[in-house]
């Protein structure tokens, strides 16, 4: 692990790890990748066996804060002398640790200034050690996720030395590349930077559903024109936000407007009514004598229609909740509200999404399409009660045919 890390040239390394918080927002991808956390495992040594299916304990919980562990205590023996040299390596887990080779001894320190025990994940750890050390110095993120890309993005304003530089490492083989944020940030400037945290939480990440079939170039290029929407953003998760019941609701009605613009109704500023245009845009009759074709509606994706306002108002106050993470990624205290009554709701121990609330269906419709299923289940009954008289019939038909025939013979 040590010699795969140290491959890239530099004098200082820090190796980042999750922690495994329960409850945590984290729960409902976790149990969708089947991770586990019932079963126990011990590494003892690194003599032990190593697993034969790996790929299958790294879904194993305590096999990895195992596996970390044994790390922080191996790395701190003198057998990683070679590996270790003249470079300095930080490991964060739920500490920092740091190792040095001095007089031909591995030394090791805990580094309270750089653990951050409140941070679960390692994208927002990540952005926490390169925020908050005082030297200028040329940082390289080795990593293929896009969350920290948007997090460090997001971050770049609370960077202690403006000369420093930031690159991410990404791709393997061949394909292998250095990404310059600091190019990147100028390019796009502070204001749209400050905003892509929230605008990736709303529009789709491991913590927030995504929009159906929308993506992320479609909206990004909507927001990187709309200086409104921009701002919007910049107030989700923010202290003085959260709870301002007015504040609340103009910023809300601003990610109406973007939403409907990103589902192609910029006319429109209310989900609700762009749903219903969208739905009229390809079912209304042109004449209102034109029988209404239910065979196309049968056919109708609702997936493809934007949220609904109890909906997207969850959705906005789970993207709000993540921002306030990301966007305080470079302070040790990361988490300042609490994920119930911000688009979860806690069962079982565990976080799930609080969808919307009231009912799914107005009541009217919901009795429509009872009514209509009776009738269907109804006409079906009465075909299979068609089907199994003919069924007799036939049967009948050919005992007595059969008894005739043994008449016959007699």
């Amino acid at each position: 692990m040590l010699q795969m890390v140290t491959q890239i040239k530099a004098t200082r390394y820090d190796v980042i790890f999750d922690q495994y918080f329960s409850p945590s927002i984290k729960d409902y991808e976790r149990s969708r990748r089947h991770e586990s956390s019932q079963l126990e495992f011990n590494i003892t040594g690194p003599d032990q066996v190593r697993p034969s299916d790996f790929t299958k304990e790294l879904k194993n919980i305590h096999f990895k804060q195992s596996l970390v562990e044994f790390f922080t205590t191996y790395w701190a023996t003198d057998e990683m002398i070679p590996f270790i040299g003249n470079n300095k390596i930080f490991i964060n887990f739920r500490q920092c640790h740091s190792f040095t080779v001095i007089n031909n001894k591995v030394m090791s320190e805990i580094h309270e200034d750089l653990s951050c025990s409140e941070h679960e994940e390692a994208d927002t750890k990540i952005v926490y050690h390169v925020c908050n050390i005082d030297a200028q110095a040329n940082f390289v993120i080795r990593c293929s996720d896009t969350d920290i890309t948007v997090i460090m993005l997001g971050n770049m304003h609370h960077l202690k030395n403006s000369d420093s530089r930031v690159w991410i490492l990404t791709g393997t083989g061949n394909k292998q590349r250095y990404v310059d944020l600091n190019a990147i940030y100028e390019q796009l400037g502070p204001s749209l930077c400050r905003s892509l945290p929230a605008f990736h939480a709303i529009t789709g990440c491991d913590f927030n559903p995504a929009l159906f079939k929308k993506g992320k170039q479609k909206p990004f290029n909507i927001l990187k024109k709309n200086e409104e929407y921009q701002q919007a953003f910049h107030r989700f998760g923010t202290l003085d936000f959260v709870g301002d019941v007015d504040e609340e609701e103009r910023v809300f009605n601003i990610i109406q407007k973007f939403i409907c613009d990103v589902y192609n109704v910029p006319e429109i500023i209310d989900v609700d009514a762009a749903r219903l245009q969208l739905f009229i845009n390809t079912y209304m009759v042109s004449d209102i004598n034109e029988k209404f074709n239910q065979k196309n509606l049968r056919n109708f994706d609702a997936s493809n229609l934007p949220p609904c306002k109890s909906e997207l108002w969850q959705q906005f106050r789970r993207a709000s909740y993540i921002a306030s993470l990301w966007n305080n990624a470079s302070m040790k205290m990361i988490n300042i509200f609490n994920p119930e009554n911000n688009g979860w709701t806690l069962q079982d121990g565990k976080y799930d999404f609080h969808w919307f609330d009231g009912d799914q269906l107005p009541g009217f419709v919901s009795e429509s399409l009872e009514e209509q299923s009776e009738e269907e289940n109804k006409g079906n009954a009465d075909d299979d009660d068609h089907d199994l008289d003919i069924q007799f019939q036939d049967w009948l038909d050919d005992e007595l045919s059969n008894f005739n025939d043994d008449d016959n013979e007699d």
